[in-house]
């Protein structure tokens, strides 16, 4: 593989890794409802894509009660707002996932294992291409 070729396939699995984190995040405000019902319908062009709309399904599924609907909203505004001028991809992806341990951490111990579950699940179901 040449160079040229080489960065553009890196910055395209960056940008790819970067969308579906994003997807993640819109997915996410749409489960606990401060996403707009047009960006939680949208299609490829509107950030949800499969790795975000797994991830919205997942949330969907642990029986959050209010309290931890309002601290994953919380947690993942802030994280939207952290990454709002951040260009870098690793950056933002770090900032995401440090992100979602906050989002564990608000888990009762069932629901975690439960997530623990549907996650083993997504990956044996959608294996990385």
């Amino acid at each position: 593989m040449k160079l040229p070729s080489l960065r553009l396939s890196v910055l395209a699995g960056a940008l790819a890794a970067t969308t579906a984190l994003n997807g993640a995040v819109a997915v996410a405000g749409t489960v606990l409802g401060s996403t707009p019902p047009a960006l939680a319908q949208a299609g490829p062009s509107g950030g949800q894509h499969g790795g975000g709309k797994r991830f919205g399904e997942m949330l969907a599924k642990l029986g959050l009660n209010d309290a931890q609907k309002a601290q994953i909203k919380g947690i993942m505004k802030s994280a939207r707002d952290q990454n709002q001028n951040v260009t870098d991809p690793e950056q933002r992806r770090a900032n995401f996932r440090a992100a979602f341990a906050k989002v564990e951490g608000v888990l009762t111990p069932a629901q975690r294992d439960h997530l623990k579950q549907l996650r083993a699940q997504m990956k044996r179901d959608h294996p990385p291409s």
